[in-house]
């Protein structure tokens, strides 16, 4: 598995980003930079405010982006990014506890690379990363 060159993990939740970082760090994928809510996800990946810095916050090479988060959720964050020339390639890979076959219709009709159900397994790195 050929780990990236960043991550961004976009979780508003304490319990599930811990989860996320360990079956990431367990498989050797780093670094990743995280964000709690949808705002703070589109700051980052547009490079504004806090994250202006790209040597400390680099763009990542895949961001797993949460639906349910305050400020905007995920669903505008992905269309949102789908919307900048930038950033329009960009691999987003939901990561998310709705299991609603709506919410992945619409993300996959936004662009996500793929829809996952929480927890974060090892086995979906596979899908994310390759092998």
């Amino acid at each position: 598995m050929k780990p990236p060159v960043a991550v961004l993990l976009a979780e508003d939740n304490d319990d599930d980003l811990f989860l996320s970082k360990r079956v990431l760090a367990k498989a050797g994928i780093a670094p990743v930079f995280h964000v709690a809510d949808g705002r703070q996800a589109m700051d980052y990946l547009a490079g504004k405010g806090d994250y202006a810095d790209r040597t400390r916050y680099p763009l990542p090479e895949v961001v797993l982006l949460d639906l349910k988060m305050p400020e905007f959720t995920g669903h505008e964050v992905l269309e949102w990014l789908r919307a900048e020339p930038a950033l329009r390639d960009l691999k987003v890979y939901v990561l998310t506890s709705s299991a609603e076959m709506s919410d992945q219709q619409r993300a996959e009709k936004a662009g996500a690379q793929g829809y996952l159900v929480k927890p974060l397994l090892t086995a979906h790195l596979a899908t994310i990363f390759g092998s």
